[in-house]
């Protein structure tokens, strides 16, 4: 079974100081066993470090957005959602083993969750057929250490998680786009669960004790136990990755290429985007003169523009004349 040395609460100002601080101990531990992290982060949206920003963020979301390291689907953050991390060495790391410690420890608190697809937990809802999603999870594999991270469902805000969640319809997309499920809160299943409730059972079931404190929001000095290098020059890749993991080409222009469709009059056009910046765009029919000509003017007046949630309807705004009589 795997052991699990050491459990910390960490407190943190912003989710990019978390998913800095994660990418800095996958890199920098050497340990023989795992480490368990466990934080709250405020109202956000994270995507996965391969999903299409604007595929997955509501275009009337007014959350701050941010991009993991790790794969998996898009998730919604708040106060009332508790996150755990388990960094564990490449060679000891088992999801599945992970996974049902994660399970087993929430059975104290009358929860009986059981692992489902995508590395999910799951429950059975009252009809007994019906699957409530309460954590889903996703995985980093450094060179040493693999990070397993997911969410828990306490008592988070569902309206506010679904309104956030779901971004524009594409024409073309290689992203990996997350799969919808029902998301159901513990405390729906046992009101008197509380968010510190949640993480005294997480700790106490996988580490044998309460949390210790890493306080991000000042600064701050890595526990000896976590065995990483605290030279000058390694703890500034926190820094460094922090900045990375804060700009807008990680958050937005890493989605992967994607076009959309524009329509104007009579003709319609694809439009690419490659680096969070228009590249082409084409006649969606080759054989329609309207078509080309629209496609034409796009490639013309926004080739090498920032892509943002208005360009489409500011496209078919202006192109309106195109198909106007002469």
């Amino acid at each position: 079974m795997l052991q699990i040395f050491k459990s910390y609460k960490v407190l943190a100002e912003s989710p990019l100081d978390v998913i800095a601080f994660e990418e800095y101990l996958v890199n920098s531990m050497r340990t023989q066993s795992a480490t368990l992290l466990i934080y709250v982060n405020p109202p956000s949206v994270i995507i996965g470090r391969n999903q299409n920003y604007w595929r997955e963020v509501s275009p009337s979301c007014s959350l701050p957005v941010f991009r993991r390291v790790s794969g998996g689907g898009a998730v919604y953050h708040d106060e009332g959602n508790v996150n755990w991390s388990l960094i564990v060495p490449r060679v000891l790391h088992s999801q599945e083993d992970e996974l049902a410690l994660v399970a087993r420890s929430l059975s104290e608190l009358g929860i009986h969750a059981r692992p489902g697809e995508r590395g999910g937990l799951f429950i059975a809802m009252a009809d007994g057929e019906t699957l409530g999603k309460i954590s889903g999870t996703a995985r980093r594999f450094g060179t040493h250490n693999v990070l397993h991270h997911g969410t828990l469902l306490v008592c988070a805000d569902i309206d506010a998680l679904r309104a956030s969640l779901g971004g524009m319809h594409l024409f073309e997309d290689s992203s990996i786009a997350s799969v919808p499920a029902q998301p159901v809160n513990l405390s729906r299943l046992n009101p008197s669960i509380t968010v510190d409730m949640v993480i005294e059972t997480l700790s106490r079931a996988l580490a044998g004790t309460s949390p210790e404190i890493i306080d991000l929001r000042r600064p701050w000095r890595v526990p000896e136990v976590l065995s990483v290098d605290t030279d000058p020059a390694t703890i500034a890749e926190y820094s460094d990755l922090r900045v990375q993991f804060g700009s807008r080409e990680w958050i937005l222009d890493r989605s992967p290429p994607f076009s959309f469709t524009v329509s104007s009059g009579k003709g319609r056009a694809v439009v690419s985007v490659q680096e969070g910046k228009i590249a082409a765009a084409r006649p969606l029919d080759a054989s329609d003169g309207s078509s080309v000509e629209l496609a034409l003017h796009i490639e013309a007046r926004y080739s090498g523009t920032r892509f943002d949630f208005m360009v489409p309807k500011n496209m078919e705004k202006e192109q309106i004349w195109i198909n106007s009589p002469r």
